[in-house]
Order: C-alpha cells, then sequence, then structure tokens
C-alpha cells in the first residue's frame, strides 16, 4: 500500500489516498485513529512530540511504509506535512523513503509539491514536505457535477506539466494517479508522492513482481472501513484474506510497485520503467476524468492486464460530449507498446493544448469554492483578482512577435517559396509556435505571481527567471523574423528551427539559474549591461539564421558581432561571440579559421567560468579536428577530456549524448568499431529517453550507427539503420535537408556495397542535388557524393564518367582541405583505380603514391591504409624494377585486412588481395 498523500482542506484534513474515499467519519473515530497512531509513534496518546524543530500537531494518514503528520516549524513559522517512516521497517525502506526524497528535492517547478528537508532524529528518520491546502484530483473529478471535459483537461495539463519536469531531471514517478496530484484553492496543481520515483538510464534495480497472473479484486470504493478512509489505512484487497494478500505483495522488497488500476503492462510485469510509463498513467487518469470511468475492463489483475495488452480500450460512454481527436490522443498514450506511446509527455501536453482555449485559473478556483458562502466566497476572489492584476502583461509582450500579424507574414513567406512540401511545413510549425507563445505567457504570468501575489519567491529569484523568459522571448522574435523572411533554404529547415526553441523549463530551475549568474555575473555598469543585451539579441538572430541554414549571411552577422564585442570589454559575451563566429565558420568550410576561433573561445570561456560556452566549442572541436582535419589523436582529446567531462557537469542529457556521438565517430574511424559501436549506442538510448523515438538528433545517433555496422560488414542491419534515420528525417525536416542527404548518401553506399548499383546512383545523385543546392557547389560534403558516384560509374565499366566525377572531388577538397588531410587520399585511390582500369599505370602510381603518404601520416583505420598500399602495388607492378615492393606493399595490405574488424570504407577486401597475390609472384 502507498502512503496517502499531503495536503489539508479549507475545512478540515484528510487524506486522499488513491484508494480511500475522505468522506465525513463519526468524531469518536477520528478521535480514536489519531490517538492511535500517535500512541504508536511516541508512546502515549496525549504527549506532546518533536522531531527535531517541527512540533507535531495530529496525524493526516498512516500506510505501510509510515505515518503522514501535520506538525509546526519553529524557525520558520508555517505549518508542515512529514512523512514519517514506520520504527520496525528494515534500512531497505528507509533507502526507499531517502531516495524518495532525494527525487523531489531536485525538483523546484511550480507544479510540482516541494520536499523542504530530509533527515533521521533519534533513530526516526521523516521527510518535510509543503502542506497544500486544496483537495486532491481524485476528489475533483468525482464531483457532482463532474467537471467539463475541457476543464479536466486544462487542469490535468498541470498535472503534465509537473511530470515533465521530473521526466527532464530524470525522473520518473511511478505511481502517477488521480490521488498523487492536488488541486488547490486557487487551482494550482501539483504532483506530489514521489515514493516510487528513481533516476531514469542510470537506477538500474529491477522490482520484478507478481505480475498479472494473480486474481485479486480491486474496487477501490468499498474496500475500507470509514476509519480506514479518515487515517489513510484503506488497501487493496483480496478476497477472502485480511489482510489482504496483494496489498502485502505491493510492499514486499524486490516487488511490483505502483497502484494496480492507473499501472502500464510493464510495470505489471516487472519490466523496465521509463518516462513513457507516467505517460500511461497519466492517460489513465485523464481518461476516467473526461468520461467518468476507467478505459480498460476486467474485474480482476490477469482480466485487467489482458485488455491492456490487447489494447481493448472501453467504447466511448453513448452521447459523450468529449471530441474523438482527444480520444485518439489518450489512445495513443493508452498504447501497450511503450514505443507507441507519445514520444515524451511534453508531445502528449502539446496535442491536448491545441484541444482547449487557455483558461484563467481562476475560473477552477471558484469551481473549487462554490461551497463557501456568498459574501465570504465573493470577498475572497475579489482580493485574490485585485492581487493578480498586478501580472497581466504578459499577453501583450507577444505583439509583434507573434500574433496575427507575424503569424499572416511567416504563412505568406513560407508559401511564397513555392515549395511543394511549403504548407505541410506551415502546417506543422503554427501549431508549436502557437504553442510556445502560450507557454511563455503562462510561465510569465506564474513567474509574477509568484513574487507578487502569492510571495512564494524573492525579487532575487523573480529576476532570475525574468531574465531568463527575456532570453526565450528574444529567441523566439529571432526566429519568427528568420521565417518571415523564408526563401528555398528557410523552409527546408523551418522545422528543425522551431523544434529547437530553446525550453522554458530552464526558466524553473532556480538553484541553476543561481549557480549561472553566481559563475557568470553580469555587468555591474548599466550601459555595458544594455549593450551585452544588445550584442546577445543578435547572437539569437545568427544562431536562427544557422538553424535556418542560412550559413554565409549568419556568418556575415557573426564577423560584425565579433568586432563589437571586442570593443566592449566584457569577456563572456566576447566568447559567446567567438564561438558563433567559429561555428560558422564551420558550417562554410573554413576548418583552420574555425579551429582557431573555437580554441579562443573555449579558453576564454573557461576563464571565465562560462560552461554552456566551452563546452559547445569543445564539442565541434571534437568532431572538426579529427573528421576534417583529420588530427584522430587530438579529437579524441578533445572529447574524452574536455567535452565529455563538461557534457557531464551540465546536466543535460543531451549533451553528454553529442559528446558520445562524437567520441563514437573518432573511434570508427580509427577502426575500433566495436567501442564506436558502443559510444554510439548509449547516444541513441539517450537521446530516445531524452527526446523520443523519432526526434531528429535519435536519426543522427541510427546514422552513426549505421555507419559502423557498414563498416563491420554487416550491410543489411547498417541498411535497416540508415532507412529509419532517412524516414526520420523526411518526416521532420522535409525532403531537401542536407540531413536527408547525409542518409542518402549512406544508403546509397550500403546498396554499391550490395551490388546494387542502379539503386546506389539513385539515391546518391538526389543526395548530391540536394548539397549543392543547401551547401553550395564547392562545400565539402559535396565531393563525397562525387566521389561515391564515381566508384558507382567505374564499377558499371563508365571509366571516363568515374574519371570526370573523382577529379571534381579532389578540386574540392584541394581547395577546402590541409594538403595532408585523408580525405584527399579518397579521390587520389578513385583516380589510380581508374586510370588502372584504362590502361594508365603511370598516372595511377602518381595518385596512389599521394595517398599512401596521406593515409600513412594521419590516424586511419588500418583497411583503409590496407587500401591505399594494394592499389599502388597493382601501380607498380607494370615496372618490373617495382615488383618487389609491389609484393611488399601487397603483403602489408594482406596482413592488415586479416586483423582488422571489418572492411571499413576500403574498396578492397582480403579476397581480393589474395587473389592478386596468388597471381603476381616474383622470378
Amino acid at each position: 500500500m502507498r502512503e496517502p498523500p499531503i495536503h489539508e482542506s479549507g475545512n478540515s484534513a484528510s487524506t486522499g489516498a488513491e484508494d480511500l474515499d475522505p468522506r465525513d467519519a463519526p468524531d469518536d473515530l477520528e478521535v480514536a485513529v489519531k490517538a492511535r497512531v500517535l500512541e504508536t509513534l511516541f508512546g502515549a496518546a496525549d504527549r506532546p512530540a518533536t522531531l527535531g524543530r517541527y512540533i507535531v500537531l495530529g496525524p493526516l494518514g498512516q500506510g505501510g511504509m509510515g505515518t503522514v503528520l501535520e506538525a509546526f516549524d519553529r524557525t520558520l513559522d508555517r505549518k508542515v506535512a512529514i512523512k514519517v517512516l514506520h520504527e520496525d521497517l528494515d534500512d531497505g525502506y528507509t533507502a526507499r523513503l531517502l531516495r524518495e526524497a532525494r527525487a523531489m528535492a531536485t525538483l523546484s517547478h511550480p507544479n510540482v509539491v516541494p520536499v523542504f528537508e530530509a533527515d533521521t532524529k533519534d533513530g526516526q528518520t521523516f521527510v518535510v514536505m509543503e502542506l497544500v491546502h486544496g483537495q486532491t484530483l481524485r476528489d475533483w473529478i468525482r464531483q457532482d457535477p463532474r467537471p467539463h471535459w475541457r476543464q479536466s483537461v486544462e487542469v490535468f495539463i498541470q498535472a503534465g506539466q509537473g511530470l515533465a519536469a521530473a521526466h527532464a531531471r530524470g525522473l520518473v514517478h511511478r505511481d502517477f494517479k488521480p490521488s498523487n496530484a492536488i488541486i488547490d484553492d486557487e487551482g494550482r496543481v501539483r504532483v506530489l508522492d514521489f515514493g516510487l520515483a528513481r533516476r531514469a538510464e542510470f537506477d538500474t534495480t529491477d522490482e520484478a513482481g507478481p505480475g498479472p497472473d494473480r486474481d485479486h479484486t480491486y474496487d477501490d470504493d468499498s474496500l475500507d472501513t470509514p476509519a480506514g478512509r479518515r487515517a489513510g489505512l484503506g488497501t487493496l484487497r483480496a478476497p477472502g484474506h485480511d489482510p489482504p494478500a496483494f496489498a502485502q505483495a505491493l510492499t514486499m522488497t524486490g516487488m511490483v510497485l505502483g497502484t494496480p488500476a492507473y499501472m502500464p503492462p510493464e510495470q505489471f510485469e516487472g519490466r523496465e520503467t521509463d518516462a513513457r510509463s507516467d505517460q500511461f498513467s497519466f492517460c489513465v487518469s485523464l481518461y476516467e476524468a473526461v468520461y467518468g470511468e476507467r478505459p480498460f475492463e476486467g474485474d480482476t489483475l490477469t482480466r485487467k492486464f489482458a485488455s491492456m495488452t490487447r489494447g481493448e480500450i472501453r467504447p466511448a460512454p453513448k452521447g459523450s460530449p468529449v471530441p474523438t481527436r482527444l480520444r485518439a490522443v489518450l489512445v495513443r498514450g493508452l498504447a501497450a507498446d511503450p514505443a507507441q506511446r507519445w514520444p515524451s509527455i511534453k508531445a502528449l501536453l502539446h496535442e491536448l493544448r491545441t484541444l482547449v482555449t487557455p483558461q484563467s485559473r481562476w475560473r477552477i478556483a471558484m469551481g473549487l469554492t462554490a461551497g463557501l458562502g456568498a459574501l465570504g466566497g465573493g470577498l475572497a476572489l475579489g482580493q485574490h483578482a485585485q492581487s493578480k492584476d498586478r501580472c497581466t502583461g504578459a499577453r501583450a509582450q507577444m505583439d509583434g512577435i507573434w500574433d496575427e500579424a507575424r503569424r499572416g507574414q511567416v504563412q505568406a513567406a513560407l508559401l511564397g517559396t513555392e515549395r511543394s512540401f511549403a504548407p505541410d511545413t506551415w502546417a506543422r510549425i503554427e501549431p508549436q509556435l502557437d504553442a510556445y507563445a502560450q507557454d511563455w505567457v503562462d510561465a510569465h504570468t506564474e513567474v509574477c505571481e509568484a513574487t507578487s501575489v502569492r510571495g512564494e519567491q524573492s525579487e532575487e529569484a523573480l529576476d532570475l527567471r525574468m531574465r531568463c523568459l527575456g532570453q526565450r522571448r528574444t529567441a523566439l522574435r529571432a526566429t519568427v523574423d528568420v521565417l518571415a523572411d523564408a526563401d528555398a533554404t528557410v523552409v527546408t529547415n523551418a522545422i528543425r528551427l522551431v523544434a529547437d526553441l530553446p525550453t522554458l523549463d530552464r526558466c524553473e530551475d532556480l538553484a541553476r539559474l543561481e549557480e549561472h549568474d553566481r559563475l557568470v555575473p553580469p555587468p555591474e555598469d548599466p550601459g555595458v549591461a544594455a549593450a551585452v543585451q544588445a550584442l546577445r539579441a543578435h547572437l539569437a538572430d545568427i544562431k536562427a539564421m544557422d538553424k535556418a541554414g542560412r550559413y554565409r549571411e549568419a556568418l556575415d552577422a557573426a564577423q560584425a558581432v565579433v568586432q563589437q564585442a571586442e570593443a566592449l570589454g566584457y569577456p563572456p559575451v566576447r566568447a559567446e561571440a567567438i564561438y558563433w563566429r567559429g561555428a560558422l565558420r564551420h558550417r562554410n568550410g573554413q576548418y583552420a579559421g574555425s579551429e582557431q576561433d573555437l580554441r579562443q573561445a573555449h579558453a576564454l570561456a573557461v576563464a571565465h567560468n562560462h560552461d554552456p560556452v566551452a563546452l559547445d566549442a569543445a564539442q565541434i572541436l571534437t568532431g572538426m579536428v579529427s573528421y576534417w582535419l583529420g588530427r584522430h589523436a587530438e579529437g579524441r582529446q578533445w572529447g574524452e577530456t574536455v567535452a565529455l567531462p563538461l557534457a557531464q557537469r551540465s546536466g543535460e542529457p543531451t549533451e553528454l549524448a553529442d559528446s558520445l556521438n562524437h567520441l563514437g565517430g573518432i573511434f570508427n574511424r580509427q577502426g575500433d568499431y566495436e567501442t564506436g559501436r558502443a559510444h554510439h549506442q548509449r547516444a541513441l538510448a539517450i537521446r530516445q529517453q531524452a527526446l523520443g523515438p523519432d526526434h531528429p538528433h535519435v536519426a543522427s545517433s541510427l546514422n552513426n550507427l549505421g555507419i559502423v555496422l557498414h563498416n563491420q560488414g554487416d550491410y543489411e542491419a547498417a541498411r535497416a539503420h540508415h532507412q529509419r534515420a532517412l524516414a526520420i528525417w523526411e518526416q521532420a525536416l522535409g525532403p531537401d535537408h542536407p540531413h536527408v542527404a547525409s542518409s542518402l548518401h549512406n544508403l546509397g553506399n550500403v546498396l554499391y556495397r550490395q551490388g546494387d548499383l542502379d539503386h546506389a546512383r539513385m539515391h546518391l545523385q538526389r543526395a548530391l542535388a540536394i548539397e549543392e543546392k543547401a551547401l553550395g557547389p564547392d562545400h565539402p560534403n559535396v565531393a563525397m557524393n562525387l566521389l561515391y558516384l564515381g566508384y558507382v560509374y567505374g564499377r558499371q565499366g563508365d571509366h571516363d564518367q568515374a574519371r570526370v566525377y573523382h577529379q571534381q572531388a579532389l578540386a574540392i577538397w584541394d581547395e577546402a582541405l590541409d594538403p595532408a588531410h585523408p580525405h584527399r587520399a579518397y579521390a587520389r585511390l578513385g583516380l589510380a583505380t581508374t586510370a588502372l582500369e584504362m590502361g594508365d599505370p603511370m598516372s595511377a602510381r602518381t595518385h596512389a603514391e599521394r595517398a599512401v603518404s596521406i593515409r600513412e601520416a594521419a590516424t586511419v583505420e588500418p583497411a583503409m591504409l590496407a587500401e591505399a598500399r594494394f592499389v599502388l602495388a597493382r601501380a607498380l607492378w607494370s615496372t618490373p624494377s617495382e615488383r618487389a615492393r609491389a609484393r611488399a606493399l601487397a603483403e602489408q595490405a594482406q596482413d592488415a585486412l586479416a586483423a582488422a574488424e571489418g572492411p571499413g570504407e576500403s574498396e578492397v577486401d582480403l579476397a581480393q588481395v589474395d587473389a592478386w597475390l596468388a597471381t603476381h609472384r616474383l622470378e
């Protein structure tokens, strides 16, 4: 049995446990229960009790793990709720309670009940929480008449925001239900009782349980006594057992924990639970709120579990006013397979917001206080409305940023590009922009009210959170500005641009905001502060241009901002400006200048504690130094000793995934495929957990895993990964995005290896067209498509066309890359192989000698060096005096290919070398 949630109603204290029905019980029973709880805890029914600085006022409820008390904090002069662990329980339960406290203490969110303290005094472990005035959502949804479906959705969106905040911190509730959320007297919903919560991903404890094969009835409304309801003692009941057997099982170490009526199938079976499990429980709860019944039939656990796994959701009650679109949203969240649910609860909440018109909180508050006297209720509402008038200007701050005029401009600009996918792009980004703007307005109002109306936070906290929201408003303005001036490139990248708007959740994390402000304090001089704010607004414009694919325009703008930042003399913004110039030089293929800028930005950021800039610079340097500048060992050092520790310290899962992704690429290029594969698999798992299965960054990890599988020779698995990545990118970004070209190129490469040359050429030609248009005909990425088209034409016997493609690729890389860059060896070997096929061994030797020299000087995978040596051996054989060297080179290639983990990207395999050596012997 779970402990009851903690709250205090306006008239009397009640426990509100999910299995309880806190209706009035006789006074003598209430007195008896209170006396029994105090006597159990403190040895006497009338003994004054204290826990540290807290004076115990009385019990609120009792459960299997402990008792909930109302208490008074003598130091801070406030009432609190204290959850006290039963003394006769073992250390495992103590650890569970403290884990709950740690989980909740990391959350600072308006829709989560805060934990103040967790401690042990005189052998008694307890957790101190806010005492909330209101009623549980269970009681709220069961009022007569029931709330309208729209009002229920609005209320549950608030609860969902609390769960989303927990998920963003890696926490899973694991027991969400209507009784584990409270709606206070002002209409604010808060999630509580994270007693089953654990850290997602990092805590691998497997709590297997009895599973769905045991039949126990659990009529939630009729299985408890009046005294038990009042004190929080009601539990589940197994037929013929007292105490209830299944309730005991639920509290045993190592068993399934949670409430069966709201539990997802994976939790029933004792399998791993994650944020999608909370989503299932949330949808059961909201379904119950809007329909007045739960979605799955079955009077035993076995039957209910069978309904869940078969997806047998009850039909909507006849005449139900609930729209079919809402039902469709809930049905997806109730899928038996977690992978089929919404990518995240934030995605689910976005869909719910599109179904309702935002309502002001006072309407909900009116419903809660309808039972009050007319005079008292009217006076309270009047005073409340007067105080809230101070925080009503948030909507006006969207004027000129996202209003009807700007909506029309963006729509006209996107459709005016006359791209075939522009209408679909507009249809997808419009509701996202609407939701972001509304969320910003709601957050701004909430932050204001927390200080000006409720007095819950300081003026300093208000300033920090408002500054954070101001940055988000600037980012939205910059995004809309770019969209309102859209061209073909912008419409291609519009979905990604909107999806990458900075999250508002960060503005709720006061501890992190305070830490950043301490490490990177704003300028003290008001004039400098204003100038810094203006420069950061320009940088927001630059970031939006970068996300939209306007790399050249953004680089020009970044250069101007660097000059202004240099003159200003405030190091943090100077580091930001130099970073963006370096990042955009990287986007434009200017790698030497990019490296110089990023090193400077990183050093400046480290010197001034500006970790986000230091991390961003290190992330780009890890990949660029290794891949584009060909210095694998140095790139790996950037990744392992700089970027990875900074990413871990940041607490951002996506930053950690980015670091693992860069390092995986380096190991892959060095021929350590298994290590590279492990890094990419971990990055994929993190991204799927944090972003959902259909996010573009998930496609990046699938793509990179496909590359490793390709290099290991598992072409069929590689093809499947690339096809999945292509599907995600085409769906999320549109068919003409450069990331789509990357998938097309990789698919073409795999098809080429499998001998499907016609389809390989089709994919590569489409990739070439996309990248030439998006990046320009001289971008280094374009050269790679030209290279592989040359391979395809060469294998099809069109050596003239193959030579043309290889020459074009070499010309691009000669211009863009360092003379010793490993990429230049690709084109040299392509030209050497083509020359051999055309009977020109001398030209082949010239190109092959250079390729061997480049690859011997660089750290490349062994199979790649073996390929270069074998091509040179073939070119040398036509000269009798060079045949001994040719044999030696071929034997070196033979040894390397025999020891390699896989073929890599080499055009030569061991069988080819063996056959050549067998027929080319020295006299």
